[in-house]
């Protein structure tokens, strides 16, 4: 066990977050505004115990890179503190720093940048050892790297010592960056899509090399990744982060076989079957990504969500709550309005702007017979309840006289969401249950979750 471990785990990661473009611009002074910062990683907490191989998955932009950076030291965190063997890394002396770059390492994603061209392999592999100041003398970190080299299964190593990254396959450049990485003998490594730059044919040996080097080197490993099925191959706990936070964590077969958040079954409904037999549910997921500048308030995949939770009366199908909320999201982002409503077609203003407010963005399968995009939902088709369709009917009046916020309010009086108004409490623990007010005990009842 690493030295100041007492309770098993090596990283302890506590309510951390990191916003980019905090510093006021000269934009935001001469508006007299206060700057919006990209909200990355926001309130994460997460344990990571020695000898654990975590996952973190996600899909591109959800801050899983961001969060990697942060365990490795690349970034200081805005908020919250991260642990390493006792030692919080945020508020190291320099003999502190310099312990932990020689026990933590990083493997980036594309060997073909993190190579300096210009340096052979035996120049690459032995810097680390140059900079951690390891080896006494030129003959034993050349012998060190050798066995480095060896050691991912680059032999002879003689062979290798002297080329440059040019003269290397993708494989091999990869197996060289894994080498620089382990050559100082470190405990922890976070590789950040260590084979999504290679080749197919020699992903599976790469990532088997990873695994046995796991054993060798007694190492604990995060892997980052958006491919659920590398996530599978080898990692044995995984956390899913979408928009900057952690939404489930846990047991990465339980969270494969049986996801529970709604954001983490789209991911994999989302992943093409094997079996053509098989059928395939595409995701029912609503939109685009919202900006992590302005990240929706409440759970933050409310707007896409289809299971988003109606109030205890709503006497409505969950499909029509949904158009509810997906008319409401379309006004908070002020993507409906008058200059929708076209004067050449018989259908009045009103009718016009519910029409296409009420439309979803999904696969033509979950879509209502000859809705389209552009031209909206036939209202008849959407069992929205007579009160819900005065509520909408308002506030469309309102969006038509410019007044967003009286139609949001409108919408909001009567038929708000939990799911747009409380952030649910996220996992910090593999038994914990998901991000998402279908499970947690103090906002809804286990049958909820069943039933949806």
């Amino acid at each position: 066990m690493a030295s100041g471990a007492t309770d098993g785990s090596l990283v302890e990661i506590d309510g951390v977050s990191k916003y980019f473009d905090t510093a006021v611009s000269v934009t935001d002074r001469l508006f007299r505004r206060d700057p919006v910062p990209v909200r990355a990683v926001e309130d994460v907490s997460l344990t990571i115990e020695e000898g654990d191989i975590v996952g973190i998955a996600g899909e591109s932009g959800c801050g899983k890179t961001t969060l990697g950076n942060l365990l490795v030291n690349l970034y200081d965190p805005t908020e919250g503190t991260i642990t390493f063997d006792g030692m919080d890394i945020t508020r190291m002396s320099s003999e502190e720093e310099s312990a932990f770059r020689r026990r933590v390492q990083m493997i980036f994603q594309d060997p073909f940048e993190s190579l300096n061209p210009r340096k052979t392999v035996l120049d690459s592999v032995v810097e680390p050892l140059r900079i951690n100041g390891i080896g006494d003398g030129w003959s034993d970190r050349r012998q060190r790297v050798i066995e480095a080299l060896e050691d991912v299964e680059l032999a002879p190593a003689e062979r290798y010592l002297d080329k440059f990254p040019g003269e290397l396959s993708g494989g091999e450049r990869q197996r060289v960056a894994i080498a620089r990485a382990l050559v100082i003998n470190p405990d922890f490594i976070v590789a950040d899509e260590p084979v999504s730059m290679l080749d197919v044919s020699i992903r599976a040996g790469v990532l088997n090399l990873m695994k046995d080097l796991q054993d060798e080197y007694g190492l604990t490993y995060v892997f980052i990744s958006h491919d659920l099925s590398l996530i599978r191959y080898m990692t044995e706990k995984t956390a899913i982060m979408y928009l900057g936070d952690v939404i489930e964590y846990g047991p990465t077969d339980e969270i494969v076989e049986s996801p529970k958040h709604p954001y983490t079954q789209s991911l994999f409904e989302a992943v093409p079957k094997v079996d053509p037999t098989l059928d395939r549910q595409r995701a029912n997921v609503t939109g685009e990504v919202p900006s992590a500048r302005d990240p929706p308030a409440g759970c933050k995949f409310h707007p896409r969500c289809p299971k988003i939770i109606p109030p205890d009366d709503w006497t409505g199908s969950q499909d029509a709550y949904r158009r509810l909320y997906q008319f409401r999201y379309s006004l908070i982002q002020r993507d409906l309005g008058p200059e929708d409503v076209d004067p050449d077609t018989r259908a009045s203003e009103v009718d016009q702007l519910l029409s296409r407010g009420l439309v979803l963005d999904v696969p033509e399968e979950h879509r209502k017979s000859g809705e389209d995009l552009r031209e909206g939902v036939d209202l008849d088709a959407v069992d929205l309840p007579p009160e819900a369709e005065e509520a909408l009917r308002d506030a469309a009046r309102n969006v038509l006289g410019g007044d967003y916020e009286a139609a949001i309010e409108r919408v909001d009086r009567d038929f708000e969401s939990i799911c747009s108004s409380t952030h649910p409490t996220v996992p910090t623990m593999p038994e914990d249950p998901p991000a998402c007010h279908l499970y947690l005990e103090e906002t809804a009842e286990a049958p909820l979750a069943e039933q949806s």
